[in-house]
């Protein structure tokens, strides 16, 4: 025998997805308040510090560069 939806399954399962999508902003704490602005006195609102990150990526496609035009002399 065939299990069918029969309209009680129907509205069960609508009932849990229409639950399910609610959970979320339900639950969603209140957003934080206004932080620092960030700006360090003396310092204009373009600067922005240099990273350690950054100057690793730049070494790193310095690197790359370099062994990729060896390459290209070397063959």
């Amino acid at each position: 025998m065939k299990k069918y939806l029969t309209f009680k399954n129907f509205v069960y399962s609508s009932m849990l997805t229409v639950g399910l999508f609610m959970v979320d902003p339900l639950t969603a704490g209140t957003p934080p308040g206004p932080g620092d602005p960030g700006n360090q006195p003396g310092c204009p609102p373009t600067c922005v510090p240099i990273d350690g990150g950054l100057s690793l990526l730049i070494a790193a496609g310095a690197a790359l560069g370099g062994k990729k035009l060896y390459n290209q002399f070397k063959a």
